[in-house]
């Protein structure tokens, strides 16, 4: 069977990162279950800009990956963000797991304009989550925390920042198609 595809495309590398838990059919489905699908996500990351060809290939060269601390962080992560955690206790976390692998900077080029891009020391696991816990941090830092909210489809746990602050769910595509449908299909219903 052919695994599910990456989706919920959000605004930062870490919610598109604690997106690849997702339901369907009332079930939770990792999308990360193997250290091949790990690669797969990083490189998919790769082809939508959000990691650059530097940090891909910082990250999976000679690279050894433990789905148990990157489920750990995901997991705490989402529980953070659904207010199930502590914020001084999930902020150590954070400034812990981003201690296992320093960070330098770089300068790329994109187009016109240039973007300051962390590069992990180390490749793998520790790499990958230091880079998440930093991207985890600007979220934060930025007044982005306030406006992160969860997709309101009720079959849906996807995560994403509200920018215009009338948003309700993940991508209007999927689930706000779906729930507005959902709604017309009942009150057309419910009037006949």
């Amino acid at each position: 069977m052919k695994p599910p595809a990456f989706t919920n495309l959000g605004d930062r590398l870490v919610l598109n990162f604690l997106n690849t838990l997702q339901h369907h059919r009332g079930q939770e489905i990792d999308l990360i279950d193997s250290p091949s699908r790990l690669v797969q996500w990083i490189l998919y990351m790769e082809q939508n800009q959000w990691l650059s060809s530097y940090q891909r290939e910082r990250l999976i060269t000679q690279a050894t990956w433990d789905l148990t601390q990157v489920r750990e962080f995901r997991q705490y992560g989402r529980a953070f963000l659904g207010g199930k955690a502590s914020s001084l206790l999930f902020f150590n976390y954070l400034s812990d797991v981003s201690k296992q692998c320093p960070l330098t900077f770089s300068l790329i080029e994109y187009g016109t304009n240039f973007a300051r891009v962390p590069i992990p020391d180390n490749g793998g696991t520790a790499g990958l989550l230091s880079l998440l816990s930093y991207d985890f941090m600007g979220l934060i830092t930025n007044d982005m925390l306030s406006r992160t909210k969860q997709c309101e489809n009720p079959r849906c746990i996807a995560y994403f920042v509200n920018r215009s602050g009338k948003r309700k769910w993940c991508s209007m595509e999927t689930c706000g198609n779906r729930q507005k449908s959902s709604r017309h299909y009942r009150r057309h219903r419910d009037s006949h």
